[in-house]
């Protein structure tokens, strides 16, 4: 084989592989639709959560994260309605589902564990973590800067949920999923919408 035709290979696997990464890039990142569906949720729980609670006294405000079952029904549904259209799972597609559902166990798992053993004020800048962790890799892998911020402000009140009332611990969460996941989540919607014009 020459060195022009090895180099003609070398340019067409170059572009086969960023065409894999930009098909991955649109798989994964799509619309916004679960950074919006869990930010909403979250944000309204959190919210909900402190106002019952510490506002109106109610003796059970935690009620309000039975929100979170919307999330998991509107996440099983539009995974499947998803996994229905898609032709092909690249690599990078599986390990972004594989990383989310773990980061799915590892917030059940300090709920349950942390929340009812140790208390929930403990398990919360946990949680907070976590959702740096999820966001900042998700921004890194696909070099989008807002959820690489978003991650990076969620570990900065993490350590200051640490340091903070559970009523203000509240108050962190619902700011986290704010930089963390609705204002990159409503970019990526209008990041989508605009590729797709």
């Amino acid at each position: 084989m020459t060195t022009k035709e090895s180099s003609l290979t070398e340019l067409e696997s170059w572009d086969i592989i960023q065409r894999m990464i930009q098909e991955a890039k649109n798989e994964v990142r799509d619309d916004g639709f679960f950074y919006l569906l869990w930010g909403w949720l979250v944000l309204v729980a959190s919210l909900g959560h402190y106002v019952l609670g510490y506002v109106l006294h109610y003796p059970h405000p935690y009620i309000v994260w039975l929100l979170m079952l919307v999330g998991v029904i509107g996440t099983v549904y539009q995974v499947n309605r998803r996994s229905r259209k898609e032709r092909v799972k690249t690599y990078i597609s599986r390990f972004m589902a594989s990383f989310w559902f773990a980061i799915f166990i590892a917030i059940v798992i300090t709920l349950i564990g942390g929340g009812f053993k140790i208390g929930f004020q403990a398990a919360y800048p946990i949680l907070i973590a976590l959702y740096g962790v999820a966001t900042f890799t998700s921004g890194s892998l696909f070099r989008f800067k807002p959820l690489i911020i978003g991650g990076a402000a969620c570990w900065i009140l993490a350590v200051v949920a640490f340091f903070v009332s559970f009523p203000v611990q509240l108050l962190l969460m619902a700011l986290t999923t704010l930089v963390s996941y609705l204002i990159p989540g409503y970019l990526l919607k209008a990041s989508y919408r605009h590729e797709r014009v």
